[in-house]
């Protein structure tokens, strides 16, 4: 019986060394008001996931536009793995896609923007924040 405990404990102990050692994924659904903030705070790459149609119409101010397709695992990973990474797209579904991949991918720090580009437009931050590529000089 002391031998079972004694092998327990350890197969615990090791177990508990193993996890402990591996990069944890910090996901985290942020709000178009927490997204300001934390844009403030840290150097976040923001990654609009909708279609080049849909980036070129209207997209966040300092997004880069990588199309959630088959070769999306292959795109991001020009991104920095060690930075801030907040996604999203036109109402949020499809950047929980993406959250998923880039976690996958091993990145540390991803937000998704809750509600995507809609929440933000309706959420009654001043509308500067959004760019149409048109109207830039």
């Amino acid at each position: 019986m002391k031998k079972i405990r004694f092998t327990s404990t350890i197969f615990l102990i090791g177990f508990i060394l193993v996890s402990s050692c591996q990069k944890s994924t910090d996901v985290q659904l942020i709000t178009p008001d927490e997204y300001q903030r934390l844009d403030q705070l840290e150097d976040v790459q923001l990654i609009d996931v909708r279609s080049v149609e849909a980036f070129q119409d209207l997209h966040l101010e300092g997004a880069q536009n990588l199309v959630y397709d088959a070769e999306f695992s292959e795109k991001i990973m020009k991104l920095d793995k060690s930075k801030p990474v907040a996604v999203y797209c036109k109402t949020g579904g499809l950047s929980k896609k993406c959250v998923e991949i880039l976690k996958d991918s091993g990145f540390v720090k991803i937000f998704d923007l809750k509600g995507g580009l809609s929440k933000w437009k309706h959420s009654g931050i001043s509308i500067d924040s959004l760019i149409k590529p048109e109207t830039k000089k």
